[in-house]
């Protein structure tokens, strides 16, 4: 992922050369589906000629030129179906599903209703960034629509690379009102630039829970912090007092081989954030300074040098995320962040059925506890992530491109209960649970934190925070946020420049 200087840098160059990777279409026929590559292309005339149009529309808002129009939309990796699809088995991973069938036949749909042809390109993802920046800006964009990622998809927007659907679309369209069908996220400058499917995968992606042990809580005698949510009385004190509790020198080696938290600082400190109502880069002044966020940084430091209750941090490896994300799998810690894709990288609980072998305990999700600034209706659940749409600026038909993003969200012709079920979002469930009714639990904990999403820059700024000093107790929360609240406002000022 670029980091921001370096993306504003690129912003600024409209010389470069695009990596062959425009989203003209060849007429070669050859089809990649290594998703690392570019895929099917159709002949570069025919992508031009497509797109002359006499101005008239009829009521669906397409064409009535005759004139078949292109749609591309660039991306880093395959997605399914296109008009370049045949075949529901042309996506491999096709397994007979409702959903598929629905998608598929929706193409067809889209290309009559609109009089369009529309493909997925794959640009690989510096290719997706380059052809953003490079052709947008100079008032040509290669694609009609892009999917982004946040740490640059926000900047793109920002600098006036994407279109305002504010603009396009009227006022009691879906997208400003039920948002069943899609969403879009506000960044406080009253623009609709960047645009979501509105489904629950979209919800639940890039969420983290906080997850348990619930067999090591069962033989310490604890009760499920489950329960205590529900009561309101799962807060920072309560989770501090299970971590002492659970921290343990069972051998007698006079050193805890049992320890009540161990995580990755990133997404301790971030979710620590949230649950205290807190924030660093939310808006265009810094809030690393503010009192609810030093509550944070002291928590950090409290839980490391005066509880001792998290596992040693390794600062040694190299790869501190890989370290500390997966100690839980040794059944000796007590909470941890946790997230759907955590567990299904190590099939934990054989999700495929071709592992054979599954975590000796159960993970259990919950929400986190309760900060002494939070507040457990408002407290937000998880900082915007995930896939991102931008129709960019200077798209020939603004309205029509959307129309098709829309149509080919809205697969399930506007019944969510399709879209929604389990067999289609049977990943979610069967990664984090071998248990039927843990894996509703836990996909029902992640929808819940990931309905809460937050605006927050923090870790998008380019800064190196010096967390190690933190943990291991050679700075104070206080001196942390002297050295780097300058670094955060300066970031945020060229940000939002």
């Amino acid at each position: 992922m670029k980091f921001l200087k370096k993306f504003l840098a690129l912003l600024l160059v409209c010389s470069l050369v695009i990596a062959a990777v425009a989203c003209n279409k060849s007429d070669s026929g050859e089809k990649d589906t290594s998703g690392k590559e570019v895929t099917d292309n159709k002949n570069d005339t025919e992508k031009q000629d497509g797109k002359q149009d006499d101005g008239k529309k009829d009521e669906n808002g397409s064409s009535r030129s005759g004139e078949k129009r292109i749609i591309n939309i660039g991306t880093w990796w395959v997605q399914y179906y296109d008009s370049s699809h045949t075949s529901l088995e042309d996506d491999p991973s096709y397994s007979g599903t409702l959903a598929a069938q629905l998608k598929f036949d929706n193409v067809k749909k889209i290309e009559d209703r609109y009089n369009v042809e529309f493909y997925w390109q794959n640009l690989t993802y510096q290719g997706t960034l380059e052809s953003l920046n490079v052709s947008v800006m100079a008032g040509k964009p290669d694609c009609d629509i892009y999917l982004v990622e946040l740490s640059f998809g926000i900047p793109a927007a920002l600098n006036g690379l994407a279109t305002d659907m504010k603009t396009v679309l009227p006022p009691d369209h879906d997208l400003f009102t039920d948002q069943v069908i899609a969403r879009y996220l506000d960044l406080g400058d009253g623009k609709a630039n960047l645009l979501k499917r509105a489904e629950a995968a979209s919800v639940v992606e890039a969420t983290y829970p906080l997850a348990f042990n619930l067999q090591l809580l069962q033989k310490y005698n604890l009760e499920d912090p489950r329960e205590l949510y529900k009561r309101g009385e799962w807060t920072w004190d309560k989770f501090i007092e299970y971590c002492q509790t659970l921290t343990d020198d069972t051998d007698g080696d006079g050193k805890p081989d049992v320890y009540g938290y161990c995580g990755y600082i990133n997404e301790t400190f971030e979710q620590l954030l949230l649950s205290n109502g807190a924030s660093v880069a939310a808006t265009t002044t810094e809030e690393l300074t503010s009192a609810a966020t030093g509550e944070v940084l002291q928590m950090v430091y409290d839980m490391y040098n005066v509880y001792k209750v998290c596992y040693p941090y390794d600062f040694e490896s190299g790869s501190p995320s890989d370290t500390m994300r997966f100690k839980y799998r040794d059944g000796n810690i007590g909470f941890w962040p946790c997230a759907a894709w955590i567990l299904g990288s190590n099939a934990d609980y054989d999700y495929t059925g071709e592992n054979g072998v599954t975590l000796e305990f159960d993970t259990v999700f919950v929400q986190w506890p309760v900060g002494p600034s939070g507040n457990q209706e408002t407290n937000g659940g998880k900082v915007s992530a995930g896939e991102y749409y931008i129709i960019p600026a200077g798209v020939e038909d603004p309205e029509l491109v959307f129309n098709v993003l829309y149509d080919m969200w809205n697969w399930f012709d506007g019944d969510t209960s399709i879209r929604d079920d389990e067999e289609a979002l049977h990943w979610w469930y069967a990664v984090t649970a071998k248990d039927e009714d843990l894996q509703v639990n836990n996909f029902n904990v992640m929808f819940d934190v990931g309905s809460r999403e937050v605006f927050e820059l923090w870790n998008n700024l380019s800064i190196t925070y010096d967390f190690d000093s933190l943990i291991k107790g050679e700075m104070t929360p206080a001196q942390f946020q002297e050295t780097h609240k300058n670094q955060v406002q300066d970031a945020l000022n060229a940000y939002f420049k």
